[in-house]
């Protein structure tokens, strides 16, 4: 009897972890479902400058995203080439030129409103404006996302 008692605390555990999977919905194979780009999502000030561009980026896709009717996710992917661009431009029945500028009135807006935040330095924040108003979009994600190389900006 004695040699069974490892085998039952290892099935004892392995049900413990069924029922607590099933518990919380493990039987559901349904993918959670994409966020709406359109809700307001409140701003924050992280603190960091990595955190505050990462929130530039994805408050500014969502502007972007719910101008022109798709998820952030899918325009993500849009912008990773000017192929893809151009592709999704013409899925959606756009011009390249009327996606290129949803994003970039996306990521102003979310520019301002991290300077109301006083989330960024204001040179800070009039540098990545001038890169928003002037640089493709794929590129201007790229730039903010090298913005916390400057690291001592605050």
């Amino acid at each position: 009897m004695r040699r069974f008692v490892p085998l039952l605390v290892a099935l004892g555990a392995v049900a413990v972890v069924v029922v607590t999977y099933l518990a919380l919905g493990g039987a559901s194979y349904k993918p959670t479902p994409v966020a709406d780009p359109c809700l307001t999502r409140e701003w924050r000030n992280p603190g960091g400058l990595q955190q505050v561009a990462e929130q530039i980026v994805l408050s500014g896709l969502d502007g972007a995203a719910c101008k022109l009717h798709v998820s952030r996710e899918e325009l993500m992917l849009a912008l990773a080439t000017d192929g893809s661009l151009d592709t999704f431009a013409a899925k959606h029945g756009l011009k390249r030129k009327d996606a290129e500028n949803a994003v970039r009135a996306g990521l102003l807006r979310a520019v301002d409103d991290a300077d109301k935040a006083n989330a960024l330095p204001g040179f800070a924040a009039t540098l990545v404006r001038v890169a928003v108003e002037r640089i493709p979009p794929r590129r201007i994600l790229d730039l903010l996302e090298q913005l916390p190389a400057l690291g001592g900006l605050r």
